[in-house]
């Protein structure tokens, strides 16, 4: 039965976002197979700034939690792969201490050995981990092994953290092919799971943005304020509508300020958009809602609050002998006294991909719980199959339905697609669920309903078995030849 692809590949990024940039290249994901044989690519985006050493260590002692659970799953380990990206690709024209103005690691997979580790022990010219059909490219009794011997990257990346940067660049999702080190990670017929940890929030700037460099004039009544991280929320989150403040209530440099609602500004922001790197993640499989899962291990959202500082330079711009500095509380401190700041922009990322997407506190004191949890969601994807509907129709034309995404191949349908642009907004029904029998072919397709407004009706991607597919065909031929005869 021939697969028909998810519209959601088609939605250029406007659609997702009215203001989140160029559209996403829709013939990306038009011909993507179901997945296959167990496929698994698993990429760890962990950023390496200050700070970051204690939660590295934190990831590395429970990674075998996450092994663990795959090794356990029903015909055991699928066939992996694992690579590692640092959140470092520099920033600016080179001014800030730290950050190159060559892309720092350009989203580069990370497969030395670090640390204490003498050797990673990976065949000669390999970049990341694999292990497909039992079948290793590596010679260490354990995965995990090799996991911690390239994957603590340290703390001396540049502070300001571009982790969707990295990540798109990492996997060729950012209109560019990937790098040509990290060719053959990406295979169109493996479930795809992204696990971000760091302990800020992303601030992957706009292509021709000037947000990181130094000017002759950096004080607090400057375009940008003062050189520090504090510009990532400025000019990337809006709480209650407006930016955080720069100024300090009257001036006072022990003044706090909590602030509420806040989201990422990708309206406005100087920021690339959430729902821009969401649609770019997406565009990779044509069952997005089904072969993607997205998880970090991060600042939680909440508490924002806003303190001040002394200025690290002399600053008199504000009419006083010392103009206070604004700074963000960090969200969260752990027991080993790691921390971590609102990631706002990272929890809005992961949330776009619905029950696929987990967020979890990079202050908790043993991430082994998360790491099963993500693990477990990955087992229920490999087992089920189940795709998941397309998104709307053509946006210009009100004469064309939506088409329905493809079940799994081997589990239950999926959920319906979403509704096209023409017709009356009616649909087709929900998916069905799995064969009894888990070998027998489960995919269906269907179309979408009408409806001038956008995601109008479902589409019916039901989890009819091959067998009775079969059965329905055979019928249908009979009553043809009798029909002739």
């Amino acid at each position: 039965m021939r697969r028909l692809p998810s519209l959601l590949a088609l939605i250029n990024v406007a659609a997702l976002s009215a203001c989140a940039g160029p559209p996403v290249d829709p013939a990306v994901a038009t011909t993507r197979p179901l997945i296959a044989n167990r496929n698994l690519d698993v990429l760890f985006m962990i950023d390496n700034s200050s700070s970051m050493r204690l939660s590295q260590t934190n990831l590395l002692n429970n990674f075998s939690t996450f092994m663990d659970v795959l090794k356990n799953l029903p015909g055991g380990l699928p066939n992996i792969h694992v690579a590692v990206v640092s959140s470092d690709m520099g920033a600016g024209d080179g001014s800030v201490a730290g950050c190159s103005a060559t892309g720092g690691d350009n989203g580069l997979f990370q497969y030395t050995a670090r640390g204490t580790c003498a050797s990673t022990t990976l065949q000669n010219g390999a970049t990341f981990i694999s292990n497909v059909g039992g079948v290793a490219n590596y010679t260490a009794a354990d995965l995990s092994t090799v996991f911690s011997c390239i994957a603590a990257l340290g703390d001396t990346g540049c502070g300001f953290e571009h982790q969707f940067a990295s990540v798109l660049r990492a996997l060729g999702a950012d209109g560019q092919p990937a790098p040509a080190e990290n060719q053959g990670f990406l295979r169109s017929d493996a479930l795809l799971a992204i696990v971000m940890v760091t302990n800020e929030d992303d601030c992957s700037a706009r292509p021709g943005i000037q947000l990181y460099d130094f000017n002759s004039n950096m004080n607090l009544t400057s375009a940008l304020g003062p050189l520090s991280n504090y510009r990532c929320n400025e000019f990337g989150h809006v709480c209650d509508g407006a930016p955080p403040p720069r100024m300090a209530p009257n001036n006072d440099v022990n003044t706090t300020v909590m602030l509420q609602n806040c989201t990422s500004s990708d309206c406005d922001g100087s920021l690339v958009p959430v729902g821009e790197f969401a649609a770019r993640i997406k565009a990779l499989k044509a069952a997005p809602a089904s072969e993607i899962v997205v998880a970090a291990i991060t600042g939680p959202a909440t508490p924002y609050t806003v303190h001040w500082k002394a200025p690290s330079i002399a600053d008199t711009s504000c009419g006083q002998a010392s103009c206070p500095w604004p700074e963000i509380t960090h969200s969260c401190v752990a027991t080993d006294s790691s921390f971590a700041d609102p990631a706002v922009r990272v929890t809005e990322a992961v949330n776009a991909f619905g029950v696929n997407g987990f967020v979890s506190s990079i202050c908790d004191a043993n991430f082994g719980t998360t790491l099963q949890q993500i693990a477990n969601r990955i087992g229920v994807l490999l087992a089920a199959g189940g795709g998941t509907g397309g998104g709307p129709g053509p946006i210009p034309s009100c004469a064309t339905s939506g088409l329905g995404g493809a079940g799994g191949s081997t589990g239950a349908g999926g959920a319906g697609g979403g509704g096209g642009t023409g017709g009356s907004a009616s649909g087709g029904t929900t998916g069905g669920s799995a064969p009894a029998d888990a070998s027998v072919d489960g995919r269906g397709t269907g179309k979408g309903g009408g409806g001038c407004q956008v995601g109008g009706g479902g589409g019916d991607v039901s989890g009819i078995a091959l067998l009775a597919v079969m059965a329905f065909l055979w019928r249908a031929r009979r009553r043809r030849t009798r029909a002739r005869a």
